[in-house]
């Protein structure tokens, strides 16, 4: 059972690795330009937008297979 679940675990992220990699990982890098420059600074949850980018960009990736 605990087998079980830790496969299904593994294997959900083997294939929607690149939208995980996307929403942490790029999201964080947005995020983090975006906490830096004074031109988004009255935008109220940038961290939120962030990381949507981030998940978004990583959604696409995964749907065409590459990230270029």
């Amino acid at each position: 059972m605990f087998e079980s679940l830790l496969e299904k675990i593994f294997n959900h992220i083997a294939d929607w690795g690149k939208f995980w990699f996307g929403l942490i990982f790029v999201g964080s890098i947005f995020n983090a330009i975006f906490e830096q420059s004074s031109y988004f600074y009255g935008i109220s949850n940038i961290s939120f937008w962030a990381f949507a980018l981030g998940g978004l960009i990583g959604l696409i990736a995964k749907i065409r297979g590459a990230w270029l």
